[in-house]
């Protein structure tokens, strides 16, 4: 279990609470609700050539890749990120996320403020209990329902 105080969160590996969304695990790592909307600090588990397209938000997003490739198209610009590099977003930038594969991608996820975000995977994601196994999609996204959570969520995706 995790360890939380008014002053320290201590999380044992693969611990924190996880959601899977079209394919992808996410691992909570920092809430907002222990920090004061500071931040969410999560991790992300994405399969290859499954990505997230192209959105802007009304918050700062930062992405370390822990492994695996992450490829993020933000501004214009593509970055393909290797082990060990990291991106940082400013709010209203848009980007996409993609895995170029051909393995998994572990990345860390910095959001802030995080509350937002908090409430999108809550909304849309489903409760895991091993982030390293996601359910595959049973189909293609609601698209209504995901642009509708988005946008009462602060993020904005691209009209395709």
């Amino acid at each position: 279990m995790p360890i939380y105080d008014d002053r320290v969160t201590h999380l044992r590996v693969g611990k924190g609470r996880s959601f899977a969304h079209l394919g992808t695990a996410i691992t909570f790592k920092d809430e907002p609700s222990a920090n004061g909307d500071t931040l969410l600090l999560f991790e992300m588990r994405m399969p290859a050539l499954h990505g997230v397209p192209p959105h802007r938000e009304q918050n700062l997003e930062s992405f370390y890749v822990l492994e695996g490739a992450l490829e993020i198209e933000a501004d214009g610009k593509s970055y393909c990120l290797n082990v060990g590099d990291f991106l940082s977003i400013r709010p209203g930038v848009w980007h996409a996320l993609r895995n170029p594969g051909p393995d998994w991608v572990r990345a860390l996820t910095w959001v802030a403020p995080g509350s937002q975000h908090v409430r999108f995977f809550e909304r849309l994601g489903e409760p895991i209990d091993d982030p390293r196994q996601p359910p595959e999609p049973g189909g293609p996204p609601d698209l209504e329902e995901l642009v509708a959570v988005a946008r009462d969520c602060g993020m904005d995706f691209e009209p395709q």
